[in-house]
């Protein structure tokens, strides 16, 4: 670790000598589906609560440890602390010594009459001193729980306590009713041991904790299904009864009106005590707005953006408390409630030219915390700032091998669909490309209620590095762009959403950019299935198309994802009724749209997908064989549906490109 500067009086100073270094010019590489199907070497950095270490979420060849470097004594060997086969996710910090680590684990187990696929999130108590981990829950004797929970703090009185909210299950009699028998709880961890003990049994309809600095629950908030009714109670903390604070209504299967985050972060500015909530506001998008705990009214808009929804809050958990909120333009940007971190990010955007910075974690007395650095046209890079110094200091690349060698930048890209819709999206090009019959990939996102941005992606950027124009359009039904934009999607697969994906094809070829005889279609999930529907709906369009993990029966997938009554109803608003809508989803589906004029078609699919059962690609496959049209299936063993391991990403990348190579390259 390498300070760029001395320390100077002007934090902009010392952030453009940063700057400087990362604007070098970039050497031009051979692009190897390895160096972009690897896993980041540094997935997220967070520092210690009392600033003097950092921790570094590292993966080299699929192991991944948790490295601890001492701020202190830079020259000092870190302490690393391997946590076996399980999928990293992210990191934070509870104490001096400990983090903690959201990791998952696709296991077979026996459910009932046959074994069944299913991946296990959990977190992880990582010890610096002791150099082990320890699991923080498992699965209740005859019931398996794949979530990990949620945890909102540690103890003030004895900071090896975390605070954590699970389902437990509340009656054993028979089997487990699964609205009756299970309870939201807050349970005190002793990250130590792994030990809990029980703070506050929720019931049934508990589906969320307020906790204060301390661990104790403030607001407990409750949904009933039967009744649509959000119901906040305020916590009696000397053992009275809970006082019932708010009602809102909330329709099963519909966006939460209303989603609480934790305490406002100004709490002691003010004269009221407030939580941080979300609700549909101006512009009928989210936005954020204070609840007073006194009155259970709700306030004043801390943050409203006139385009872009607010995804999320950022909670710090050493104080349980709200700092931010979070929203995506074309990177992911954060507005904070605190004026001096709102004038700390200004600088550090103004004096770090292309970079969308992010405080990602601050030291207890906030002189300390840890920068992340987007780009549009390289990997995320983490800092260090010191606010005694005035230094910034570069702690890890994101990926190594690609450090000032990526050729391609994300561009934005958007057109008014033929309905006057405008519909967003990016072009990733080879840097120095002059965007005139080009070839084209076409890569939607999954979800499909998720969306993409600006910000460097391993998939796209080696496909532009290949020498490929990619496009990534975020068609209506996409998240992030208001209520009205998400709605907009309801019932339209195959429909509209695609008709998004193919018209900007369109308007790329008609504008010259995009060669018409050479354009694929690739996608992931949903976009798998969008690959497959431009493959057999659109078939003129494309020369080829790849799936991975890709819906081929909407069908069956809505058989596969009924799981609960709120959840059936969200399935049958946002995609249509397996029963009512049969007809017209089987039209959709692309196993029943297969004709002679399908073009070749690759299908890839993880072993171990528990969202989309491979089962999906396999009939499909078997639709391609009775047309007799070109295809390959190929199976990722052990794989997951994020494609979790750099093993797997890169023959993933390897498989693809080879089949593009051969239907649309030169």
């Amino acid at each position: 670790m390498t300070a760029f500067a001395a320390p100077l009086k002007r934090l902009q100073l010392v952030f453009a000598a940063v700057a400087a270094a990362l604007m070098a010019p970039a050497a031009a590489q051979q692009a190897n589906p390895a160096h972009y199907g690897a896993l980041p070497n540094v997935s997220d950095v967070k520092i210690s609560p009392d600033g003097t270490f950092a921790a570094l979420l590292e993966t080299a060849d699929d192991l991944s440890a948790v490295m601890f470097y001492n701020l202190e004594q830079p020259r000092a060997a870190p302490v690393s602390v391997d946590i076996g086969d399980a999928n990293p996710r992210s990191i934070v910090w509870a104490n001096n010594d400990v983090i903690l680590l959201l990791a998952s684990e696709s296991k077979t187990v026996r459910t009932g009459q046959r074994p069944e696929v299913i991946e296990f999130f959990r977190w992880l108590a990582v010890s610096r001193s002791r150099q082990e981990t320890i699991t923080i829950f498992d699965n209740e004797p005859g019931f398996y729980l794949s979530e990990a929970g949620v945890f909102y703090t540690v103890r003030n009185t004895d900071p090896n306590k975390g605070v954590f909210g699970r389902y437990t299950i509340t009656e054993r009699s028979g089997r487990v009713n699964l609205r009756r028998g299970f309870a939201y709880s807050l349970f005190e961890i002793d990250l130590t041991t792994g030990a809990q003990t029980l703070i506050e049994l929720g019931n049934a309809d508990t589906v969320n904790w307020i906790t204060d600095a301390g661990g104790d629950p403030v607001l407990r908030i409750d949904y009933n299904q039967d009744t649509e009714k959000k119901r906040v109670y305020k916590k009696d903390l000397a053992g009275g009864a809970p006082e019932l604070l708010a009602e809102f209504d909330q329709q099963r299967g519909e966006p939460a009106p209303v989603v609480f985050f934790g305490l406002s972060d100004d709490n002691a500015a003010q004269e009221e005590t407030n939580a941080i909530i979300s609700v549909i506001g101006n512009h009928n998008r989210r936005e954020i707005r204070k609840f007073s705990l006194d009155t259970g009214a709700i306030g004043e808009v801390v943050f409203s953006h006139p385009v872009y929804d607010v995804d999320g809050a950022v909670y710090d958990p050493q104080t349980a408390s709200v700092t931010g909120a979070s929203y995506i333009a074309h990177m992911t940007e954060v507005h904070y409630i605190d004026e001096d971190d709102r004038r700390l990010k200004s600088a550090l955007a103004e004096a770090l030219p292309g970079a969308a910075p992010l405080i990602t974690s601050r030291s207890q007395n906030r002189t300390r915390l840890i920068v992340e650095a987007n780009y549009a046209d390289r990997p995320k890079r983490f800092f260090l700032y010191d606010a005694n110094t005035n230094q910034l200091t570069s702690l890890a690349e994101s990926y190594r091998a690609l450090a000032g060698k990526v050729v391609a930048k994300k561009e934005a890209y958007d057109y008014a669909a033929s309905d006057g819709l405008r519909i967003p999206g990016y072009l990733t090009a080879p840097v120095g490309a002059n965007k005139e019959n080009m070839p084209l990939i076409v890569l939607p996102h999954g979800g499909p209620w998720t969306r993409d941005d600006q910000a460097f992606d391993w998939w796209p950027f080696f496909y532009a590095a290949r020498g490929y124009l990619v496009y990534q359009p975020n068609f209506r039904g996409s998240s992030g762009y208001g209520v009205a934009f998400l709605d907009a999607g309801n019932g339209e697969w195959g429909r509209r959403m695609q008709d998004d994906i193919t018209e900007g094809v369109q308007k790329l070829v008609a504008e010259g950019t995009v060669d018409p005889e050479r354009v694929c279609i690739v996608g992931s999930s949903y976009g798998g299935y969008a690959a497959l529907a431009g493959a057999t709906l659109t078939p003129a369009l494309y020369q080829c198309a790849v799936s991975v993990n890709g819906v081929s029966n909407i069908l069956q997938l809505l058989w596969h994802r009924a799981d609960g009554e709120g959840e059936n109803q969200f399935w049958k608003t946002r995609v249509g009724s397996r029963f009512r809508d049969q007809d017209a989803l089987r039209q959709v589906s692309p196993m029943y749209a297969v004709t002679a004029q399908t073009p070749p078609v690759m299908l890839i699919h993880a072993e171990h997908d528990v969202i989309v059962p491979m089962r999906q690609s396999r009939r499909m496959r078997n639709a391609l064989e009775a047309s007799r049209i070109p295809h390959e299936y190929i199976i990722l063993e052990g794989e997951d549906h994020w494609l979790s391991t750099s093993k797997m990403r890169t023959e993933m990348l390897r498989l693809s490109i080879d089949f593009i190579d051969r239907h649309i390259g030169d």
